[in-house]
């Protein structure tokens, strides 16, 4: 039987938050890791993300949601921000049919990229984005950093996260991971923090319940190579103790040695970074 019989391709634009965290989290049963989000997560991460709903797919049998995929778009630019598939409908040719659809929509938008990130170990997903065409770019790190309790560091300045996004812009800081790319950065969820030591030196910072999720470092290009970095690093670490400070899986590998060197461990997850070129 042809899958198209068999499933139905819907656009996400009808669903609210709540349903659409309810299907995503219904979907992800059984995944690597463990997955459940609410409406209001739901909401708060994929706005960061830039989640468009026009462009997002909800697949139904008969009439029950079934599979699901969230495209991201900046630009010319779209990302798989979910892909995921009943643990009873994979295997059935969907996941293919799904990657088709979200190329060939793309390239009727006019894009010229499309991207994502793939757990590192999840073969099958691995397999599926391979045989669309894309391919790995980077790979994407985790680390957190050393429990002991810093030396009183310098005094750390508070500035608007969208102040650093705009100085990361006007700097040309592109090519970064999607979450940690200028454009996410002034509006992600949990009240995201910047701060700034002298100019010298940038940090977007979410503090959470158990740690402090730091999400971005940055050092001006001319700047660079004077221990300015870590020096900010000390002073988030003494401001916000005795809540240690962690880096999500969105580090890109060629940035591990500047962690390794302070002695951050890094996380047992790793994410690929996948991408293909959509031509015209």
């Amino acid at each position: 039987m042809h899958h198209d019989a068999l499933f139905e391709f819907h656009s996400a634009l009808p669903y609210s938050s709540v349903q659409l965290a309810q299907i995503l989290s219904h979907c992800f049963e059984n995944y690597i890791v463990p997955f459940v989000v609410d409406g209001e997560t739901f909401a708060g991460r994929f706005t960061a993300e830039d989640l468009s709903l026009n462009d997002s797919i909800i697949v139904t049998h008969q009439h029950h949601p079934v599979a699901v995929a969230l495209i991201a778009r900046r630009g010319q630019h779209s990302r798989v921000a979910a892909l995921s598939i009943r643990p009873e409908m994979r295997a059935k040719g969907l996941g293919k049919a799904l990657m088709q659809r979200i190329i060939e929509a793309a390239k009727a938008r006019g894009d010229r990229q499309l991207s994502l990130e793939v757990i590192e170990g999840n073969q099958a997903a691995q397999a599926l984005y391979q045989q669309a065409g894309l391919s790995i770019t980077r790979t994407l790190l985790g680390f957190h950093a050393p429990l002991a309790t810093p030396a009183v560091a310098k005094p750390l300045q508070e500035i608007d996260p969208l102040a650093l996004a705009q100085q990361m812009t006007a700097e040309n800081q592109r090519g970064l991971p999607w979450l940690i790319a200028p454009e996410s950065l002034y509006k992600l969820p949990g009240a995201p923090r910047a701060f700034t030591l002298e100019q010298q030196a940038f940090a977007l910072v979410i503090p959470g319940a158990q740690k402090c999720q730091l999400r971005m470092i940055y050092v001006p290009p001319r700047l660079r190579g004077q221990g300015h970095a870590r020096c900010l690093l000390q002073a988030l670490q003494s401001q916000f103790a005795p809540l240690a400070l962690s880096a999500n899986v969105f580090v890109p590998e060629k940035v591990a040695p500047f962690f390794h060197h302070l002695g951050w461990r890094e996380e047992a997850l790793r994410q690929l970074e996948m991408a293909m070129a959509i031509g015209p």
